[in-house]
């Protein structure tokens, strides 16, 4: 025998019919619905009903790993730059120092003495900096932004200037440098010449 239909319905949908909550007198359902799964589990856990608050935990607990990820290659990445930044500096404080002496022979042996000052004051800068670990140099600059937040500032607008200036200067050379090549492969009659519509 057929199940008589709603009005307005015009199908049964599989498993609609099946609330284990159906009271057998009049049809209605009745107390709080469940979650019916394939396997007769709850997407909680095994446990009839959904349980949020396990779900929530999972959740957090997934987003703690994940930020002890994220924290520990941004350490590392900051790691690596800190290296490169020693070395530069390094590199830096050689050539200042390299410097001093053509600046005694060209403007006086005082003057190669600042020179040499100022090497050594990059050359320790570079020491501490090694020193010092990624952690200590981000609480170094938290400080620092909190005692004075224009310097901060104005180091901000002065790296972004810095920045903005080698990416220009990069995206011009690769135009020169495309240019150069098309004018190259022309002038070799590489590239093929358009017909005349005679």
């Amino acid at each position: 025998m057929a199940e008589a239909l709603p009005e307005g319905t015009d199908q049964i949908v599989p498993g609609a019919g099946s609330n284990n909550n159906r009271d057998a007198d009049d049809g209605t359902s009745r107390g709080k619905p469940s979650i019916d799964t394939p396997d007769g589990d709850a997407p909680g856990g095994g446990k009839p009903g959904f349980d949020a608050s396990e779900l929530k935990d999972k959740a957090s607990a997934k987003a703690a790993e994940l930020k002890d990820q994220y924290a520990d290659k941004a350490r590392d990445y900051a790691q690596q730059g800190k290296e490169r930044a020693t070395a530069g500096l390094d590199s830096f404080a050689k050539m200042i120092g390299d410097g001093a002496g053509q600046v005694d022979g060209a403007l006086g042996e005082s003057y190669g003495d600042y020179v040499r000052k100022a090497a050594g004051a990059v050359s320790d800068f570079s020491g501490s900096l090694r020193d010092k670990d990624v952690d200590e140099l981000i609480d170094d600059a938290r400080d620092l932004v909190r005692r004075s937040p224009a310097i901060a500032i104005g180091a901000a607008a002065a790296a972004g200037f810095v920045l903005a200036r080698i990416l220009k200067a990069g995206s011009e050379t690769l135009e020169e440098t495309a240019k150069t090549v098309s004018a190259k492969s022309g002038a070799a009659g590489d590239t093929p010449k358009p017909r005349s519509a005679d």
